[in-house]
């Protein structure tokens, strides 16, 4: 009776797990011939081992530019079991970026409990969106950044200590550490309002919470390939501020900003000043911005209905976690990359001393309107940008059925357009000899060498990175306060070629150790 009992249970088991498996296999493969039935080229769905064993062994970037190879500038994809089409030819993005934007107005459909999260800017949609960007945009204008120049300042004489310690140590310094140290002091007093010496307090609070977000980062890069929306929903995986450390380090700032009447420069304020109950002017604020190689921050749909915005208590907390989130890693591996090519590039890194010394001499600091006036500077930054994206892709997606240029092909609405940025500035119909460092590609901003939307390391159109301003000046005067004193050397710990991060969901890596040397030349 015994032995009958188990065996019952052990049917019923095994008759349950074949049901699930036959469930999941009939939802995984239920869009397996979306493509097929349209008459689409297209890349196979992989199965889910195989999707995870390529993202644990190989780069996503190089995985991408192994598809554009085999399949073409525009090709069918899936993304878990989601249809998705994949475009990387200058012209059809230039419609989707930029001439239908209003078609493709949002990145990508994520829902989630999480409020910070939800709030985000870069997650928001429609009305939302418009309103929130609208409000924050005065925080990257021409006249907050000449404000903001003044701490990035401060914060890069604590990298120029770094290089001078290890220096005397005679040990190369890892920059990937250094560089994210300095991101994060920089975000902390801009975005939170809170200073912090991450060089030489690594276990202030602070820090350490920081460090705690961004740990599980690969992890959850690879479960969002794999897993749908839906499921990532049910187990709260997307989540930014998981133990809300960050939004009471905000609220206790802003307590004391209003109790002491006392006001700052940083993006805290602003965002503060769109949460007051009193009408604050927006101006010419929003209006006062040149447009650059990268076009102007401020989008004129955004500028043709100004009036005031308001936003809540919620929305403010949401946008000074997401600064951070997307700030910090980006930033300081860009700085990362831009070093080692210097290291490895020297004649180019002689050039932008000249530069950086004829500037000192003539302003005796680097600010907003020093760094941007530095052509040398601007195309090595720019270069280092193109090799090295550190956002690699991007997506939006239909708002409406949508037909693709003279393809034939026609995007439903939903339909996710999956951008690969990095294979772009790779393709040598773009760029040519790409594999090269080569700022000479931008020395000359008049004359553009390459397709206008093959170059997108901060996207393009009214859903561009909005915080492109401060990161190119946070990149432009840190680089250049080090070169004031320190050239950049390869060292026996180097590592050549470069070892990306495998299955994460930025260009990064995880570390790189340069040699410093002091310079005896300086004027």
């Amino acid at each position: 009776m015994f032995g009958y009992n188990m065996i019952t249970e052990l049917s019923v088991i095994f008759s349950v797990l074949i049901g699930l498996f036959t469930a999941f296999y009939l939802y995984y493969t239920r869009n397996d011939n979306y493509w097929k039935k349209r008459g689409v080229h297209y890349v196979p769905r992989a199965n889910p081992i195989t999707l995870l064993w390529k993202a644990i062994t190989k780069p996503i970037t190089e995985l991408l530019k192994e598809d554009i190879g085999k399949y073409g500038k525009h090709f069918g994809a899936f993304e878990f079991s989601t249809p998705v089409y994949v475009i990387s030819d200058p012209d059809l993005l230039r419609d989707i970026l930029v001439k239908d934007f209003h078609k493709f107005h949002y990145r990508r459909h994520i829902e989630v409990d999480d409020p910070i999260t939800k709030y985000a800017v870069s997650l928001l949609e429609g009305e939302d969106w418009k309103r929130v960007r609208t409000v924050i945009t005065p925080a990257f204008t021409s006249k907050r950044m000449r404000q903001m120049g003044t701490i990035i300042n401060d914060c890069s004489k604590s990298v120029v200590e770094v290089c001078e310690k290890f220096y005397k140590e005679g040990k190369p310094v890892e920059c990937r550490g250094m560089f994210g140290a300095f991101t994060m002091d920089v975000i902390a007093k801009v975005a939170f309002g809170t200073q912090v010496n991450s060089h030489n307090d690594p276990e202030n609070t602070f820090v350490k919470h920081a460090k705690q977000i961004f740990q599980p980062m690969v992890f959850l890069s690879i479960l969002f390939l794999l897993l749908p929306n839906w499921l990532l929903r049910k187990f709260n995986l997307i989540r930014l501020d998981k133990d809300n450390f960050f939004q009471n380090v905000i609220k206790k700032v802003m307590k004391e900003r209003k109790e002491s009447g006392k006001r700052s420069s940083d993006v805290l304020q602003i965002l503060m000043d769109a949460t007051d109950e009193h009408k604050h002017s927006l101006n010419s604020e929003l209006i006062e911005d040149e447009t650059d190689q990268f076009g102007s921050i401020v989008n004129n749909e955004l500028n043709s209905s100004l009036k005031f915005k308001k936003l809540s208590e919620v929305e403010l907390l949401s946008q000074c976690v997401l600064f951070f989130l997307v700030g910090y890693e980006t930033t300081a591996s860009t700085l990362t990359f831009l070093a080692f090519e210097l290291a490895m590039n020297p004649e180019w890194q002689e050039e932008l001393i000249k530069e950086v010394d004829k500037t000192f001499e003539k302003h005796s600091e680097m600010s907003y309107d020093t760094v941007r006036d530095m052509k040398v500077l601007d195309a090595v930054v720019s270069e280092t940008l193109r090799k090295y994206p550190v956002a690699f892709v991007t997506v939006r997606t239909a708002c409406e059925d949508y037909e693709l240029g003279n393809t034939g092909v026609v995007l439903e609405k939903g339909m996710r357009v999956t951008i690969p940025i990095y294979p772009m500035h790779y393709d040598p119909e773009n760029f040519e000899d790409p594999e090269t460092f080569n700022p000479n590609r931008f020395m000359d901003p008049s004359e553009m060498k390459h397709p206008q939307y093959a170059y997108l390391p901060f996207g393009a159109g009214p859903r561009n990175c909005l915080g492109m301003r401060l990161a190119l000046l946070e990149l432009k005067v840190c680089v250049t306060n080090i070169l004031r004193h320190f050239r950049f050397r390869r060292d026996t710990k180097t590592k050549v070629p470069l070892e990306y991060k495998k299955g994460a969901g930025l260009l990064s890596l995880n570390d790189l150790y340069l040699a410093v040397e002091k310079r005896t030349d300086a004027k």
